[in-house]
């Protein structure tokens, strides 16, 4: 039986990370079965990764005993998913006074009436970060900049039928954790399929695309580059001084270190840290975003 056997956890980038790569390299590829019977908090990196591995590639979750009330509160494995979640704004509310929020799923189809129930939760998990951190207007400009950027990225390019989101407030420490992934085809998949007028046979690894992508290299139209991820990651690490980590595939992004993941991952994570005490007076989006 596979499971993540620690119950002391440790939220540094390094340690979930390492979690993450080990499981899926030491995996047994017929049973897939969890074990979170012994966890009273699982990070928002862990608890997306679960998640939507669970929810959306079909592995087993076997607790035992049942799930605790903090995996019922938190939304594990299910997410809270407004196709299926009745009144979810003010499901959503509820979570005013606590220190995170539950996992938030979000559906991908792009018809007028999806993207709009889409936008609206996201800019409504925006607003309730704002409310448990107390970030000022600017920062605040900055959050949603990243929710909105990282989140239209899986829309666009992960072809599956869903991207999570996942967000963790430590007031002791004084930093935020927001985590965004899908369980889709990767960013390689994406420069493999494109199909228009560019050349992107030299694309054949997944370190090597995230490389493009961060050069601004785009699927989209022939007149179309794609800054967004670059802009996120610069205005997280030198505007908000967080950090900015990235999975897809064998490739591993730390900030401007890109690094072999040591496993294949399915899908993207991307994680974000961002740390209130040190955040710079003078922050404006307007200097990152073009």
């Amino acid at each position: 039986m596979n499971q993540f056997r620690s119950t002391k956890w440790d939220h540094t980038i390094g340690y979930q990370i390492l979690l993450i790569r080990d499981f899926l390299r030491d995996r047994d590829e017929e049973t897939h079965h969890f074990d979170f019977s012994h966890f009273n908090f699982c990070p928002p990196m862990l608890s997306l990764f679960v998640s939507k591995l669970v929810k959306d590639n079909s592995f087993i979750f076997s607790p035992n005993p049942l799930k605790s009330s903090y995996h019922e509160t938190i939304c594990l494995l299910e997410g809270l998913d407004p196709d299926t979640t009745k009144d979810w704004k003010i499901h959503l509310e509820g979570y005013q006074q606590k220190t995170f929020l539950p996992l938030i799923r979000f559906g991908t189809k792009k018809d007028s009436e999806s993207a709009q129930i889409r936008n609206n939760l996201i800019s409504q998990v925006g607003q309730m970060i704002k409310s448990i951190t107390g970030i000022n207007a600017n920062f605040f400009s900055g959050v949603s900049y990243l929710l909105s950027e990282l989140s239209d990225n899986i829309v666009d390019h992960s072809l599956h039928s869903h991207g999570w989101i996942s967000f963790q407030y430590y007031p002791s420490d004084r930093f935020i954790d927001i985590c965004l992934g899908d369980s889709g085809y990767g960013v390689l998949a994406s420069y493999q399929r494109y199909s228009g007028p560019k050349d992107y046979s030299y694309i054949h690894s997944d370190k090597i695309a995230i490389g493009e992508m961060i050069k601004g290299e785009s699927t989209k139209k022939e007149d179309e580059r794609g800054f967004g991820f670059h802009t996120s990651r610069e205005m997280l690490i030198d505007g908000m001084g967080g950090n900015f980590s990235f999975i897809s595939g064998e490739a591993l992004l730390l900030n401007y270190k890109l690094l072999n993941f040591g496993t294949k991952f399915p899908g993207t994570l991307a994680h974000l840290r961002i740390p209130l005490r040190s955040l710079k007076s003078g922050f404006s989006i307007y200097d990152y975003v073009e």
